[in-house]
């Protein structure tokens, strides 16, 4: 059993090894670089998917840095949406402002993430009264992560409730009938005296 084990892992680090390591220059073919090519794409899409979504937190966090190193709410919507992945958005809200829109036709372009328009919930009163809010930012951050925090925990605690059917529906009439089943019938000859 130990040696079939060994073949099978030997077996997927060859396989692994071949897709991850790209070919000698001189030993490329056209196969060998497509399928390359393919890994690096799917490895690419895959990354660029995981981090479409920018996170409020981090960005109050690093708003409140800029303004503390002295940028403006409006030259840090620029920084970030050029800076944090999936705050491309956010260029058009500094475009906004610019242009002299108004915060609330200004953060439009921001309503389809939900990350997004909650960081600029926050900017709202820092940007509207001109006050110097990097605490009040970073405390906007601490709680996001408490609410982010409370929001996974009572989702834990629903699932827990969710999967309490398939484990009735499952496990309980295997259990009666691979465990106590066999018992009362072990038992059915001496009660009934057969």
């Amino acid at each position: 059993m130990s040696s079939l084990w060994v073949l099978v892992t030997a077996l997927a680090a060859a396989a692994a090894v071949l897709l991850l390591v790209p070919a000698l220059p001189g030993e490329r073919s056209a196969a060998g670089s497509q399928a390359w090519g393919r890994v690096l794409s799917w490895r690419r899409r895959t990354r660029r998917d995981s981090a479409e979504q920018a996170d409020a937190a981090v960005l109050l966090d690093l708003t409140a840095a800029l303004l503390r190193a002295g940028t403006g709410v409006e030259a840090a919507f620029a920084r970030l949406a050029q800076s944090v992945p999936g705050a491309e958005p956010l260029a058009g809200v500094h475009r906004a402002l610019a242009a002299g829109a108004a915060w609330e036709q200004a953060v439009e372009a921001v309503t389809e993430d939900s990350e997004l328009v909650s960081f600029c919930e926050h900017l709202s009163f820092a940007y509207a009264t001109g006050a110097p809010s990097a605490r009040m930012l970073q405390a906007a951050a601490v709680r996001a992560r408490a609410e982010r925090r409370n929001q996974a925990e009572a989702a834990a605690e629903k699932l827990g409730v969710k999967m309490m059917l398939p484990l009735g529906a499952c496990f309980l009439p295997a259990f009666i009938l691979l465990g106590v089943a066999p018992v009362v019938v072990s038992l059915l000859p001496d009660a009934l005296g057969i």
